[in-house]
């Protein structure tokens, strides 16, 4: 166990020994219901990225929870579960943390097929989100993926003209 920190061999310790004590906490939560995705926000302060796990089981329910040492054997956690709407896509489910606040975004399927069929007219609707700021990401994003689209286009183009401007000069010679 030398590959481990004096802490975490504490804390390796103390779980083996059985001798920790929970406090378990009741973060806010709070269910924001959208036309394309529902986001659920949870107030994880005094959590860190690494202690929290969002997963979704095999019923359909999604499970969040968290687990952070405070000192000696003192722990703290939390487990919440939510019934999944029908309508969500699993798979696509997203969840990002941010300053104390946990984001998982929900996307509906028909919001989904939408989405798809936007990408294909290249008339990307963007989705509101319940944090300022994260709208503003989202527009960046889709705004940079037009710019990226436009500069491989740019290169391929002046890729095209070098190599017909040096085959028409070796040509000559």
């Amino acid at each position: 166990m030398s590959f481990l920190s004096k802490q975490q061999r504490s804390e390796v310790m103390e779980a083996m020994a059985g001798s920790r004590i929970y406090t378990e906490v009741d973060p806010p939560c709070q269910w924001v219901e959208g036309e394309e995705f529902d986001t659920l926000l949870v107030d994880a302060s005094g959590f860190t990225k690494q202690e929290l796990k969002a997963q979704v089981d095999t019923s359909g329910n999604l499970k969040i929870s968290g687990e952070c040492h405070i000192e000696g054997n003192q722990w703290r956690r939390f487990l919440k579960s939510f019934q999944l709407p029908k309508d969500c896509n699993v798979r696509m489910i997203k969840a990002k943390f941010d300053e104390g606040i946990l984001y998982v975004v929900v996307p509906k399927r028909m919001a989904e097929d939408r989405l798809s069929q936007g990408v294909a007219n290249n008339n990307v609707q963007v989705p509101e989100t319940s944090k300022p700021g994260m709208e503003d990401v989202v527009k960046g994003l889709n705004k940079y993926r037009q710019f990226i689209v436009n500069v491989v286009v740019a290169i391929i183009v002046a890729v095209g003209i070098g190599t017909y401007i040096g085959y028409k000069l070796r040509s000559h010679i």
